[in-house]
């Protein structure tokens, strides 16, 4: 089917069909959507009114009424009216809205993001409750506590993530903005957690509020890939990515270099 849509340009993203197969619903780079009569093939409204996706609208979802359920780019989610094309309720979820899946009643919805976020949404006030989360991009290293099984932490380019291992939640999250840690591990009394990152750093946190201890500067120039910890707690051996291996002497106070070895010609993997 053809539709002339006259002066108007837009590059579609997604479409979505009204329950009496009468008009299409079709999102636009542009952050809104077009209203398009299916019998007469011809182009009806834009909307919503005056507030516009800034990354566009990635999704759409119709409910029995007709109110209209979009997703944009920016992580909004707006339940629009089907008689003004204004918005009436609004909420915003972590990451861009790709997905929306009504329950059989039409009462609430999964929304799921560009994130790997999954949110339980009420479709009347779009009150949104996280359900799942995990990493969005790749994991770099995975760490148990000495010991202990119920509880793991992985690392990933934006995070540190220490997870329930019986009922897979999310227990922790350690953001350091704009930078990727590389490694991650308990120290042998389970009092923090360690991560190396690519800005050559050591970072240990407390493992229950994920605040910082203290850090470890300049560790290794290109970024800290490999570390480990004695069994008393009281040193950190640290792999670079120039193959550097070397000794730390750690307390909360004082972090001091104690041995570095160089026999490796490239990234040290593990330790």
């Amino acid at each position: 089917m053809s539709v002339n849509l006259g002066s108007l340009k837009r590059k579609f993203t997604c479409c979505e069909i009204d329950y009496a197969d009468k008009f299409a619903y079709c999102g636009t780079t542009s952050g809104d959507f077009v209203e398009v009569n299916l019998e007469r093939a011809i182009f009806k409204r834009l909307g919503p009114v005056k507030s516009l996706f800034s990354l566009g609208v990635q999704t759409l979802g119709v409910l029995p009424n007709g109110d209209i359920i979009v997703g944009g780019g920016d992580g909004r989610l707006a339940k629009i009216s089907i008689q003004s094309m204004q918005t009436k309720f609004e909420t915003t979820v972590l990451g861009g809205v790709t997905s929306i899946s009504f329950t059989g009643d039409f009462t609430h919805f999964f929304c799921g993001t560009n994130q790997s976020n999954i949110y339980w949404v009420e479709a009347d006030m779009l009150n949104a409750e996280l359900r799942n989360t995990c990493h969005h991009t790749r994991i770099n290293d995975i760490a148990f506590p000495n010991n202990y099984s119920d509880v793991f932490a992985t690392c990933a380019k934006n995070d540190i993530r220490v997870w329930n291992a019986k009922n897979r939640q999310e227990l922790l999250r350690i953001q350091v903005p704009n930078l990727e840690c590389h490694c991650v591990t308990f120290m042998n009394d389970g009092k923090s957690i360690l991560g190396g990152w690519d800005d050559g750093k050591i970072r240990s946190f407390y493992p229950q509020s994920g605040k910082l201890m203290y850090v470890v500067n300049d560790a290794h120039i290109h970024g800290v890939t490999a570390l480990a910890c004695t069994s008393d707690c009281k040193r950190i051996v640290s792999g670079g990515m120039e193959g550097e291996v070397r000794v730390w002497k750690i307390s909360k106070q004082l972090q001091t270099m104690e041995a570095s070895m160089k026999e490796h010609r490239g990234r040290v993997w593990s330790v």
